[in-house]
């Protein structure tokens, strides 16, 4: 028996991306990083600033965040969450 696989086209695999719910998608990436081995998060290049490591008392360091649409780009977005979450 000769088995046929099926090539998908990553305009499909977009165009299904943006019909799943967004934690649908966000447990697909993390799914993927599990098969492949790999992260999604983004590789952070050069130094902190000289004096970024203390947060002054003014300076603000929690903040709340309502997302409430991801819209056309919702990988782009889950990867922005997961980059400033430190996820």
């Amino acid at each position: 028996m000769e088995v046929v696989m099926a090539t998908v086209s990553r305009v499909d695999m977009v165009e299904t991306l943006k019909a799943m719910p967004l934690l649908e998608v966000a447990e697909l990436v993390k799914e993927l990083e599990q098969v492949f081995g790999v992260s999604a998060a983004p590789v952070m290049a050069g130094a902190a600033p000289a004096g970024a490591g203390a947060a002054s008392a003014e300076e603000q360091t929690e903040f709340t965040v309502v997302l409430v649409s991801a819209g056309d780009n919702k990988i782009n977005v889950i990867k922005e969450v997961r980059a400033l979450t430190a996820l």
